[in-house]
């Protein structure tokens, strides 16, 4: 192979290794944090267990306007502790004709930072391989176990948006809008993405593709036989 073609391999190797792992990197889906997920530390949306005077979830909306198919990734709420036990179960919803329908996924959190106290977020993973679809709108709440007082943290840049009520545990719910909501975002990547195993093969067939090629600069000398004992005791 001549000088040019090798170089125009290395190139090619080269922009693969890049690109392939960087299609796995997470976006934006909807956010409503300020800089640095920051938000309203001592105000928020009530968040109730049934046994408690407040007795109420607040379910909040969100859209995926990215233009295309994602994989839901992560998503990070502000969530303060006001009394209870200090648990909750995270709930994403599909949207049932404006309202929260089937779950589509569950987390259990715990351990909320107290209300009044600035920036903690709590954050989950998928692990369900949930897709959220273009144009498709879909519902988040976090729901309270029956003696917990949580507060979902106002944002701090003004987002509104709709929310959806319950005050039977989520059995029924009554939608409209809020003028101010909780703060939190959607991450995810496009589909299709590339498996787990072919982003890890790429980067190993890079790796030994510019070794073999001499596009790393050269190989080393081998080594002599004391260097190779020094390098196994070592």
């Amino acid at each position: 192979m001549n000088t040019n073609k090798v170089a125009l391999f290395c190139t090619m190797v080269l922009v693969l290794w890049v690109i392939l792992p960087a299609t796995s990197m997470a976006a934006i889906i909807y956010s409503s944090f300020g800089a640095g997920d920051s938000y309203n530390g001592t105000t928020g949306v009530a968040e109730a267990g049934t046994s408690t005077t407040a007795n109420q979830i607040v379910a909040l909306e969100f859209t995926n306007s990215t233009g295309e198919d994602m994989y839901l990734t992560q998503i990070d709420l502000a969530d303060s502790f006001v009394s209870g036990d200090n648990s909750m179960i995270l709930n994403l919803y599909a949207n049932n004709a404006g309202v929260p329908g089937t779950v589509l996924e569950s987390w259990v959190v715990s351990s909320l930072p107290d209300l009044g106290t600035c920036c903690t977020v709590e954050t989950v993973h998928d692990s369900a391989g949930v897709v959220l679809s273009n144009g498709a709108s879909y519902f988040l709440a976090p729901v309270p176990d029956s003696t917990t007082v949580e507060a979902w943290n106002w944002n701090s840049i003004g987002a509104s948006g709709l929310d959806a009520f319950s005050t039977d545990g989520g059995v029924t719910w009554t939608a409209h809008p809020i003028a101010i909501t909780g703060a939190f975002d959607v991450l995810g990547t496009p589909t299709p993405e590339p498996p787990a195993a072919l982003l890890v093969g790429a980067g190993m067939f890079g790796m030994i593709a510019l070794r073999a090629l001499g596009c790393t600069g050269g190989s080393k000398p081998p080594m002599r036989a004391d260097q190779r004992l020094y390098a196994f005791n070592s």
